[in-house]
């Protein structure tokens, strides 16, 4: 039973991994049929979800800490800083985008 249930896990666990993408601000999309923007970075997109047709990341603005996510990824496009983005690894059917987690600002040197 118990080798059962670790394979059942090891086969889970890529499926159920966020996807992580780093980089700097591409592209910011905003859309009228929700309160959501969808972003795109400089990086490689690692581990995305099937349902993230548009290659890119959606936040929230109704969510908890979306301004907060907003205001942060407008700071990184103005002054042109890398951030680290982490994927909540959920899609909206009609943004075809994964919501973001985790907005992390990148200083380099």
């Amino acid at each position: 039973m118990l080798r059962r249930y670790l394979v059942v896990l090891a086969l889970w666990a890529p499926l159920a991994q966020a996807a992580d993408w780093s980089g700097r601000v591409t592209a910011i999309e905003a859309m009228t049929v929700s309160r959501a923007v969808l972003f795109s970075l400089s990086g490689e997109l690692k581990g995305a979800s099937r349902c993230n047709e548009y290659g890119m990341y959606a936040i929230d603005l109704s969510a908890p800490g979306g301004e907060a996510l907003f205001d942060l990824l407008m700071h990184a496009y103005i002054h042109d800083l890398e951030v680290e983005a982490e994927s909540l690894n959920t899609c909206a059917v009609y943004w075809k985008a994964e919501g973001l987690k985790r907005l992390r600002l990148r200083k380099t040197p």
